[in-house]
């Protein structure tokens, strides 16, 4: 993952070169390299322009054995009153000739943009190789993982199976920030590889006892049965999770402990799951307070998009940050 301010002009060339680099490293050729960094450059002008600046975040994706690129724009710019002409070659407000937009949905293979006009804007852009976005699965993730400003190290993580019923999930926050968190994430990540198998109530105990020696962590796991409509949430620590449906937005509980230190006798919660529900994972590095019915037609857009608006304006600033957001996938 790669972050860049944007604050003014001269910082979209060093995002460029960052992200064709990046790019590159993932196997991107010469012409695919060349539509990230066009896409990047007019997110970038986009911020600065039209945002009064913001946040481009560029990250490695896969699904199907194949490897993309995900780029984000953040800002909290006046917004747009209609995406939808926005979207339209000529359309512009600045003195710009208005193909912006337009000429990136045609490069990329995933394209969407959530506005409001006072509240900013947020642009999610999916590259693959080749221009062939691989056939979709059963479910959509997107998620974001950033650590605290001015660190390198990361105690935030976050794994995902998919069984034949749907994924099983787990989201993890090391003890405080650092190598140290970054540890005992990675080692809960290595367990859940090896044991993804086994139900989430077993595969928490196992997590516990793998991390007694590290500083342990805060460990939310969900399993989710498209099919059967329920949700098995096994939690212990402060990594909060919600089941959105519509407007409405349900918290899960969990219970108080550190895995691999001091937890009680972790509790399998079940919960119904309808067919357009969304469910979102989070660290304390972001704030918990936001509500659903803040953000109209968010919770249709893809799982990516609504990880970055929800990263934007709920992060604190001071910790490392986590989102995680799981949908099926639309028929």
């Amino acid at each position: 993952m790669q972050q860049f301010q944007i604050g003014d002009p001269s910082a979209v060339a060093p995002a460029r070169r960052g992200i064709t680099t990046l790019a590159a490293e993932l196997g991107f050729d010469a012409e695919d390299a060349g539509r990230a960094a066009l896409v990047a450059t007019e997110i970038g002008t986009n911020l600065v322009k039209h945002g009064g600046g913001g946040e481009l975040i560029a990250q490695k994706i896969s699904r199907d054995n194949r490897v993309g690129l995900e780029l984000l724009g953040l800002d909290k710019g006046p917004g747009m009153d209609d995406v939808a002409k926005c979207l339209r070659d000529g359309y512009s407000t600045s003195s710009s000739p208005g193909t912006g937009l337009g000429a990136m949905e045609r490069l990329s293979q995933r394209f969407e943009i959530y506005s409001r006009p006072g509240r900013g804007t947020a642009v999610l852009a999916q590259l693959w190789q080749d221009s062939r976005e691989p056939p979709p699965g059963r479910t959509q993730v997107g998620a974001l993982v950033v650590p605290k400003p001015g660190e390198v190290a990361c105690g935030d993580r976050w794994c995902c199976h998919e069984r034949v019923e749907g994924p099983l999930v787990v989201a993890v926050d090391g003890l405080g920030h650092g190598l140290g968190a970054e540890q005992a994430a990675t080692e809960a990540c290595r367990v859940f590889e090896t044991e993804k198998h086994r139900p989430a109530l077993r595969l928490m105990q196992s997590l516990h006892e793998a991390l007694r020696p590290t500083r342990g962590a805060a460990v939310t796991l969900l399993e989710v049965d498209w099919d059967a409509g329920r949700i098995a949430s096994v939690g212990v620590g402060n990594v909060a999770a919600a089941l959105i449906n519509g407007t409405e937005t349900k918290r899960i509980a969990t219970d108080n402990g550190i895995v691999g230190h001091v937890i009680s006798r972790p509790r399998e919660l079940v919960h119904p799951v309808q067919p357009g529900t969304v469910l979102i994972l989070h660290s304390d590095g972001l704030t918990a307070s936001w509500q659903a019915d803040r953000y109209p037609g968010l919770m249709q857009h893809h799982p990516a998009l609504i990880a970055g608006v929800l990263y934007r304006d709920c992060k604190r600033g001071r910790d490392d940050s986590l989102i995680v957001v799981i949908r099926r996938t639309p028929p």
